[in-house]
């Protein structure tokens, strides 16, 4: 990747840059890690820590697009003297939450932006610096792609997701947000709908799957649409057909329109 930011007093020669890596694939509920480069300038200087921030963008209810920070952790070591020139490699590693969104479907971009900001700070007093912005892509888990696939074998594919700034009501829910992937219809026909909109609520069991007819306008879970939903678990991915359990919500949600 290469070094992207400086961090110094003026003088370029005594800059220090900074570069944040991340290693391996990326998957709610499991470990993000990486490693943090450091470069040190024309003298030595003091680093009380580089601290990591997990953030996703989303559109409030003024329509203006905002950073919600819901993961944290510090690189180790957290404190020491980085000498002239010297370069000096930090790790992290931090468990997601099983509600993380994710941004990759299949190897395919969904329009959700992740981000890692690393901050440096020069002591205890320091509050810190913002030294580097790192696209974070997070990859959809196996009952992701399971369950979608069964979507997508009654005809409706996934085109998008995004972050909505609320809560579903009656759930354990440890984020102030929610992702919802819309799918479209291929094979339209008599009360279908052109489009459903599916809310996973992961945790480490598995999973309710809600879905509903979209109104991304509305952010109130409340005033949406009227809302079906099934269990499905980590370990069925591969034992289960969930094939049954979506056409008996499309039927519902088809009665739903009648009446």
């Amino acid at each position: 990747m290469g070094f992207k930011r400086l961090f110094g007093g003026g003088d370029p020669d005594e800059a220090i840059e900074v570069d944040t890596q991340i290693l391996g694939p990326v998957y709610p509920g499991r470990d993000v890690k990486g490693e943090v480069l450091l470069r040190g300038g024309s003298r030595a200087t003091r680093i009380d820590g580089i601290y990591l921030r997990i953030s996703v963008r989303y559109t409030d209810y003024n329509g203006e697009e905002r950073d919600y920070e819901f993961d944290n952790c510090c690189a180790r070591p957290s404190s020491f003297t980085l000498a002239k020139g010297e370069e000096q490699r930090l790790t992290f590693s931090e468990r997601l939450s099983w509600e993380t969104p994710v941004s990759e479907l299949g190897g395919r971009a969904l329009g959700v932006v992740l981000s890692v900001k690393s901050t440096l700070r020069r002591d205890w007093n320091d509050d810190g610096t913002e030294v580097d912005n790192d696209l974070l892509h997070i990859s959809a888990l196996p009952l992701h792609e399971a369950v979608l696939d069964a979507f997508a074998e009654e005809g409706y594919f996934c085109d998008s997701a995004y972050v909505v700034d609320s809560y579903i009501p009656d759930v354990e829910q440890h984020r102030g947000f929610y992702q919802s992937f819309l799918l479209t219809d291929r094979s339209p026909g008599p009360s279908r709908p052109d489009q459903l909109d599916v809310t996973f609520h992961m945790n480490s069991v598995g999973a309710w799957v809600h879905v509903r007819r979209p109104d991304p306008e509305e952010r109130d879970w409340a005033g949406k649409p009227p809302v079906r939903r099934f269990p499905a678990a980590h370990h069925e991915v591969g034992q289960v057909d969930w094939r049954p359990q979506v056409r008996k919500v499309l039927d519902e949600l088809a009665l739903l329109e009648d009446h």
